[in-house]
């Protein structure tokens, strides 16, 4: 009786595609802003301009959203009525539902005119396992005497 020697290695094989794939991995994003001067006004510009698009900003379920702010040409910005600088909203596109989870979202009391080290605030975006949190979100980062600007973050499924 003659072997073949290619059996087992279908049987492998087949046992490795019949596995689910991996869930993906998701991380934490961080988005760096910079406060600029435009004529009397302070506003919020990105670093990289493509993460004001949902489709590059990918956060996950179960990690953090931060904006870091990188430099500040508007001078020293402390808390006077609401905050310095943070989230006006953070609401669902599709329905325009506010995120269950924004009251937690960071804010900042004080930029400093030098920045130095890290400065920034951040949501934590809860575990899947909590609720339903996918889907694109439109934010609006503002502060005392900033202009806003009103970008998206695609939330993705990850733990």
């Amino acid at each position: 009786m003659r072997l073949n020697p290619a059996v087992p290695l279908v049987l492998v094989t087949l046992a490795t595609c019949a596995s689910a794939p991996p869930e993906p991995k998701g991380e934490d994003l961080t988005i760096g802003v910079v406060l600029a001067l435009e004529g009397n006004k302070c506003v919020v510009r990105f670093v990289d301009p493509g993460l004001k698009d949902e489709r590059r900003a990918i956060a996950w379920t179960g990690h953090k959203l931060t904006w870091q702010v990188q430099s500040n040409a508007c001078g020293e910005k402390t808390k006077s009525v609401a905050k310095a600088l943070g989230l006006k909203h953070l609401k669902l596109k599709e329905t325009g539902a506010p995120a269950a989870w924004f009251r937690q979202c960071g804010t900042l009391d004080h930029i400093p005119a030098k920045i130095e080290g890290s400065v920034s605030f951040e949501c934590r975006i809860p575990s899947s396992k909590t609720g339903k949190w996918e889907g694109v979100y439109e934010y609006e980062i503002d502060g005392d005497s900033v202009e806003p600007v009103d970008p998206g973050v695609d939330i993705r499924r990850n733990g």
